[in-house]
């Protein structure tokens, strides 16, 4: 690569991505509606882009199989190739190959052999193209050109008016079986009401059943208006779209190419004509460094702490002459550290659209019709907070389609569609956001997990005679335990969910589980929008100051020490009405026990059962700016950062429910938790 290319080298490799990841979410709903003339544009585009952008770059290699899926696409758009399920399955291999190779690149470590791959990728598309007889004969509509414009310009001033005259472009359905007999009914309404100048194709190729193509186009002469001429497209059916436009609009207009492009709704658009002076727009976003936003979130982190600092001597000196200052430098820290945040927070569709190609895959190998609802594409999350959470939801969607949806004969047999359903959600809850994942498959079986925990040695029957059908299902969370019958590629070893739990509450979140027998399951993931900067209470045990994030802290609470009993090795309190596991933080953190007749006990939130910590003291409430702890001490369990106060203080942000984690041992506290 020449030495004034490798400068654009990052913007050609983040535009690739962009541009595969296009190709592959049109193509898995081109798969579904192989009609759509939209997305087939939208592909071919996006393959064009990439052709034109490696051939810039010098990697031949990209460009030859781009091209070839160019000409694919570009087969497809004019009817002449069907995108068969093999077709799309190669496309799809022909994606991750292309994406290895971005990797690649983007690493150093390109490898010579993938040449042969991709002549290999390019010969089946080919042999595929050939194979299933794909190809049709020439269907497109060629566009009035520069010359033959001026030429029926002159002809129709020569026998008429030319506001009389008309450019139609008519559409016949897709699944209509006799497209040329659907089309000469269409030339036969139009001879009625005036008279034929141009079609294309030619009406003897539409008579004879020579043409198997869907569009057509027309130059009429008609006294009728185009009021009347629309209202009779409207009265022959198999028509999904039409345009009338007056001819003398397109002389105007001087439209000399894209006449036949394809119908959005119910209309079929022509194109304007290319402007002549350039628009110089203004730019509207710009490209930013990971790393970059990294360093001014933690500029800004360093600036409110040093404002808190400002504010805390302000106040203990009673410096009343600076508080103008500090408020203003209050407001200002405040919507700079707004204004970053929102920079930080991307869409989680970057996260969701990886699924639909994977969930698609999972689904063949296994034999399985699964129809893929995603929703809430457009909800906005701390890039920290998407780069966590793939790995979660994929074991969801793993789960839900391996275990959760039954094969199509199993789920007729039950009366219930062949197709199962499994959806993907997100949605804004205040400072939080909800993940769900929910199939319509067989469900959780409490009684199935009881006895293959029983069998595992998990619980006792006298822990499973008194355990609730929600604490059944929640076994499913211990390491190791699975109910599969069977080690299938996807799942079955027992590992996932256990992961799943430790992955989200490492974030400050929580998981839910809801599940009927027949009738499905759906997990919901609670996570905070940011992990950066957040509210937290503060409170102290033998003298030393701790941080609880606020989003874990569901209440606090007194505790008599009356109110204290035991439930195995367990202590827990009655809270209106419900069981609440109490645990002591001095234990939990290895300082000597002290006794009392009163407690101060924070409830931790945490999906299904909330625990308590008793505490010495709270000491109220801060926003904090979470500081990663060295690669050194991020083993250390229940520690999930440290943070900077006022006063300069280094205070540990405590994880509890790692804390809880880490001590806990009675098979009863598991269940429990």
């Amino acid at each position: 690569m020449h030495d004034e290319m490798k400068q654009y080298l990052d913007i050609f490799i983040q535009e690739a991505k962009e541009q595969l990841e296009i190709i592959t979410q049109s193509l898995i709903k081109l798969e579904k509606d192989p009609g759509n003339r939209d997305l087939v544009n939208e592909i071919f585009r996006a393959a064009h882009t990439l052709k034109g952008s490696s051939g810039m770059m010098g990697f031949t290699k990209i460009q030859k199989l781009t091209h070839k899926m160019e000409d694919i696409f570009d087969g497809i758009r004019k009817g002449l190739i069907h995108p068969s399920p093999d077709l799309i399955d190669v496309l799809f291999e022909c994606i991750d190959a292309l994406e290895r190779k971005i990797d690649q690149i983007e690493n150093g470590k390109v490898k010579e052999e993938d040449e042969n791959t991709f002549l290999y990728l390019i010969e089946r598309l080919e042999s595929i193209v050939k194979k299933e007889d794909h190809i049709k004969k020439e269907v497109s509509v060629p566009p009035l050109d520069r010359e033959e414009l001026r030429t029926l310009e002159n002809y129709i001033k020569s026998i008429g008016d030319i506001s009389k005259c008309f450019f139609l472009t008519i559409k016949v359905d897709e699944s209509c079986p006799l497209k040329s007999a659907r089309l000469y009914q269409v030339v036969l309404a139009l001879e009625k009401i005036g008279k034929i100048l141009r079609c294309f194709p030619d009406i003897k190729r539409i008579e004879k059943g020579d043409f198997d193509g869907t569009m057509l186009n027309v130059v009429l002469m008609s006294e009728c208006e185009k009021e009347k001429i629309e209202e009779i497209m409207n009265n022959i059916s198999e028509i999904s779209g039409f345009e009338v436009k007056r001819l003398k609009e397109i002389f105007q207009e001087k439209a000399l190419e894209g006449l036949t492009d394809s119908p959005r709704n119910n209309k079929i658009p022509i194109h304007s004509k290319p402007k002549l002076k350039a628009d110089f727009g203004t730019v509207q976003t710009v490209r930013v460094r990971r790393e970059d936003l990294d360093k001014l979130m933690n500029l800004v982190g360093e600036l409110i702490i040093s404002k808190i600092h400002l504010s805390k001597l302000v106040s203990e000196h009673k410096l009343d002459f600076l508080k103008n200052i500090l408020d203003n430098i209050d407001r200002l820290t405040f919507d700079l550290q707004d204004l970053v945040m929102r920079i930080r927070m991307v869409p989680i569709g970057h996260i969701f659209n990886r699924f639909p190609r994977l969930v698609r895959d999972m689904a063949r190998k296994l034999g399985k019709k699964v129809n893929f609802v995603v929703k809430g594409k457009e909800i906005e999350v701390d890039r920290t907070v998407l780069d966590e959470i793939g790995e979660p939801i994929l074991h969801l969607l793993r789960n839900a389609i391996d275990h959760g949806i039954e094969p199509p004969e199993i789920r007729k047999r039950n009366g219930k569609p062949e197709e199962g359903v499994v959806k993907l959600i997100a949605e804004r809850r205040r400072d939080h956001i909800l993940i769900i994942v929910e199939d319509d498959g067989a469900g959780l079986d409490p009684e199935k997990i009881k006895m293959k925990a029983l069998e595992k040695g998990i619980i006792s029957e006298a822990e499973a005679n008194v355990m609730t059908a929600r604490q059944l299902i929640d076994l499913i969370f211990l390491p190791g335990f699975s109910t599969a019958e069977k080690v299938t590629e996807l799942s079955g070893r027992g590992v996932g969910m256990d992961v799943v739990k430790t992955k989200i509450e490492s974030l400050g979140g929580t998981i839910q589980i809801e599940s009927s027998v027949g009738k499905g399951t759906k997990v919901t993931l609670k996570l905070p929008l940011t992990l950066a900067i957040v509210k937290a209470l503060l409170i102290k045990v033998v003298n030393q100051l701790y941080a609880i994030p606020l989003s874990q802290v569901a209440e606090i609470i007194k505790v008599k020490k009356s109110e204290l009993k035991k439930i195995g090795d367990v202590e827990a309190i009655n809270l209106r009405g419900k069981v609440l596991p109490i645990f002591r933080l001095r234990r939990l953190l290895g300082y000597p026990q002290i006794e009392s007749e009163n407690y101060i006990a924070i409830v931790i939130n945490r999906e299904p059962v909330n625990f308590g910590l008793i505490v010495d003291s709270v000491e109220g409430m801060q926003e904090i700016v979470i500081k990663s702890l060295d690669e050194r001490l991020k083993r250390i369990d229940g520690v999930a950062g440290v943070t900077i106060l006022g006063d300069g203080k280094v205070v540990l942000i405590l994880d509890p429910i790692a804390l809880i984690r880490r001590k806990r041992k009675a098979k009863i506290t598991q269940v429990l938790l």
